[in-house]
């Protein structure tokens, strides 16, 4: 039996955004406006937060939200299409890649 302090870090989700659906993803997320103005700007802070999850041990898998699909996954959830609805979406993915991790 292992304690808890020997087990390694779960594995964590980070919602990921392609260059080309960022303007689209913007005007759907209700909080866009709080997100950098450019894809640039928020792939930086994307990457470091990646990059220091890593170093903590996490395995961190990249969701993709693609704007096509991602306001009908919030309505069917009863979420609304920002930062709950991107925890929400991620959250998914996670359990459902690496299942029930506590």
């Amino acid at each position: 039996m292992t304690s808890f302090e020997d087990r390694p870090p779960p594995a964590v989700g980070a919602y990921w955004i392609r260059e080309e659906d960022y303007p689209a993803l913007l005007k759907i997320f209700d909080d866009g406006d709080k997100l950098p103005p450019s894809w640039k700007e928020w792939l930086k802070i994307a990457e470091e937060m990646e990059q220091g999850l890593k170093a903590y041990g996490h395995v961190v898998l990249r969701v993709p939200i693609d704007p096509a699909t991602f306001p009908d996954w919030c309505a069917a959830q009863n979420v609304r299409p920002g930062s709950a609805g991107r925890r929400k979406f991620v959250a998914a993915a996670v359990t459902e890649r690496y299942g029930d991790q506590s």
